[in-house]
């Protein structure tokens, strides 16, 4: 009896460790294949900040443009909210 107790522990044991060990391959190869795409990613902003570096100074320009053309939105949205108010009275 205690020979197989024995044994039958031993491969539980065993099935354990084979269990554990294909968990730690597969976690092994998800590391891998982030890593990939982190070297990718880390790639790609660095294309962003090569292609965008020749904005700076144009970026106030464009802010500027932008906080205008919102004013001029907002004015109209505001005649427009007006419009269909006297629309429904």
């Amino acid at each position: 009896m205690k020979v197989l107790l024995t044994r039958l522990t031993l491969g539980l044991v065993a099935v354990i460790v084979v269990v554990l060990a294909g968990y730690l391959v597969l976690i092994a190869l998800s590391l891998l294949r982030a890593n990939r795409n982190l070297d990718k990613l880390a790639g790609g902003l660095e294309a962003v900040r090569d292609n965008t570096a020749s904005l700076g100074s144009d970026i106030s320009a464009i802010n500027a443009a932008a906080a205008t053309l919102n004013d001029g939105l907002s004015r109209i949205g505001s005649h427009l909210k007006g419009v269909n108010q006297s629309l429904k009275a």
